[in-house]
């Protein structure tokens, strides 16, 4: 999301909203992008601590997923984006979603380590 974009509304309120989510996206981005490079050192290394702290996390992943879903939600209602407003909001809504199923396959890649570790050997490794 390009910042300039945000600076033509007339609502400051609006402008500080689409600025909290666009950093939120970033955050949830960057504990995706953290999340998967765990997994995928634990599953080359067999450190079965790192996958552990990846499926530990996951929580944080979805947290994000729902709390920048609320966002823009409350956006689509109260505000009724129209135009480039909107295809930015249903981008990120779209984005989130498939930054969340990205997490979800670190949490299983990650689960695959601990299971390749020798560890965990009675739980469901994909539930």
């Amino acid at each position: 999301m390009d910042t300039s974009d945000l600076k033509h509304h007339y609502s400051h309120k609006f402008n500080t909203e689409l600025e909290e989510i666009r950093s939120r996206v970033l955050e949830m981005g960057g504990l995706v992008e953290r999340q998967l490079e765990s997994a995928i050192v634990a599953l080359n290394s067999g450190e079965s601590a790192a996958a552990e702290s990846v499926v530990s996390n996951d929580y944080k992943v979805n947290a994000c997923d729902v709390d920048i879903d609320e966002r823009c939600t409350k956006i689509l209602a109260l505000r009724q984006p129209t135009a480039s407003d909107l295809r930015l909001v249903l981008a990120v809504i779209k984005t989130t979603a498939d930054l969340e199923r990205i997490g979800d396959e670190a949490k299983r890649v990650a689960r695959m380590a601990i299971r390749a570790a020798g560890g965990d050997h009675g739980r469901n490794l994909f539930g």
